[in-house]
């Protein structure tokens, strides 16, 4: 398996499934960050071409066997080397407002597996727990929170989530690629002028951006951002430029000598002690329930797996079209539109085995794909880390006016 760095150079689209032309008043809308089966395929389609450029279609299946792990998102030096890993925000932190309102700090409040009262109902299912914050935090929810944090303090977390105050917005991360908008005109065909009224916009991400120095008034644009996305694959492919996203965009591809991080070893430790632990979504993934994972899938190296509880964001939405259906004389279909979880999304696990047993779940899991389906773990969904848990219930501290 090998390490590529993509590397867009223009506003890379990754369309949102919606209908989209360049009628009067059209948008084309990309999504925040793309989704396995988009790398997926690119990978695999770089893999398929010949010497001539072009595709070959015999080698389908050939490409689908092969193993795609990510997307992942890093930033880069001015080396063109790996200076952060940036993984999403775990679902189990809030950033919270503080008061009085600073847009560069916040208040972070874990959520963890609670008791349950008598006077709490929820529409869970039975086996799962409730997750909250252990007290009441009177404050919402802060709007510059990072979608992507830093390696450093996503490991910290992994290790010891823990309320704290006044924390640094740009310590922990950022919200990940910028959002470019551009407005484009239809050409008539004949004249080749600007048709009237037809203007039509499409929304890119953009990997290079500007930052302004913290405290100057007015800002002042000092140096560049430069983000990258990141794959793991034994495909074979060739260093250079090539396309990524929706009309087809410029990228370079570039072997990396980096490594995917590995699980610290204060992880590895609490886990191994108290066999329990929490499940975080590095790609979103397919699970046959839904949000819920197959216990006795994720089950393995000699380890008993129980969900007992989950903490996840909005549903995802993929769907996309196939190119090597052919029936009738008629080639590609819409592929089934499937609900994802969320990259983000966290399962509070027990596991029962040996202790060696839970170190081998351990090399098992850690960045590997847990998808229920096989393809879909080949294609990068459910990519997952691991954190430490007790496995205790905590008792809720709420205020008293809150009961009455």
């Amino acid at each position: 398996m090998t390490v590529w760095l993509i590397e867009p150079r223009d506003p890379v689209i990754f369309r949102d499934g919606r209908p989209f032309n360049a009628s009067p008043g059209a948008r084309a809308k990309t999504l925040a960050f793309p989704l396995p089966a988009t790398t997926a395929g690119a990978t695999r389609t770089r893999a398929g071409m010949d010497a001539s450029g072009r595709f070959d279609k015999g080698r389908i299946k050939e490409l689908l066997n092969k193993q795609v792990r990510g997307p992942l998102l890093v930033e880069l030096g001015a080396d063109g080397a790996v200076s952060h890993w940036l993984f999403p925000a775990p679902a189990d932190a809030l950033f919270l407002k503080q008061e009085p309102y600073d847009a560069k700090s916040a208040h972070i409040v874990p959520l963890t597996v609670v008791e349950s009262l008598p006077e709490i109902v929820t529409n869970l299912p039975a086996q799962l727990a409730l997750v909250a914050p252990i007290q009441y935090a009177n404050q919402k929810p802060h709007p510059k929170a990072p979608g992507f944090w830093r390696w450093q303090s996503y490991q910290d977390w992994l290790i010891s989530p823990s309320e704290q105050t006044n924390v640094p917005l740009t310590k922990w991360g950022f919200a990940g690629p910028v959002h470019e908008s551009r407005t484009h005109v239809s050409v008539e065909t004949a004249s080749q002028t600007a048709q009237d009224g037809a203007l039509f916009q499409t929304s890119g991400l953009e990997f290079i951006s500007l930052l302004a120095t913290e405290d100057a008034s007015p800002p002042v644009l000092s140096e560049a951002r430069v983000l990258a996305l990141v794959i793991e694959t034994d495909a074979n492919l060739e260093q250079g430029l090539g396309f990524l996203g929706g009309e087809r965009r410029l990228a370079s591809w570039r072997p990396s000598p980096e490594s995917l991080p590995g699980c610290p070893e204060t992880v590895r430790a609490a886990i191994v002690a108290s066999k329990h632990c929490r499940l975080i979504l590095a790609t979103p993934a397919v699970f046959a329930q839904g949000f819920l994972p197959d216990a006795a899938r994720l089950s393995r190296a000699g380890v008993t797996v129980t969900v007992q509880a989950v903490a996840n964001g909005r549903y995802q939405v993929v769907s996309g079209w196939d190119y090597a259906y052919e029936k009738d004389g008629k080639r590609g279909r819409p592929k089934p539109t499937r609900r994802l979880a969320p990259a983000g999304s966290v399962y509070f696990l027990k596991l029962e085995g040996s202790a060696e047993a839970v170190g081998h779940f351990i090399d098992a899991v850690w960045l590997q794909t847990i998808s229920d389906d096989e393809q879909d773990r080949r294609d990068g969904f459910g990519l997952a880390l691991l954190g430490a848990w007790d496995g205790k219930p905590k008792p809720l501290i709420y205020r008293a006016e809150m009961s009455k």
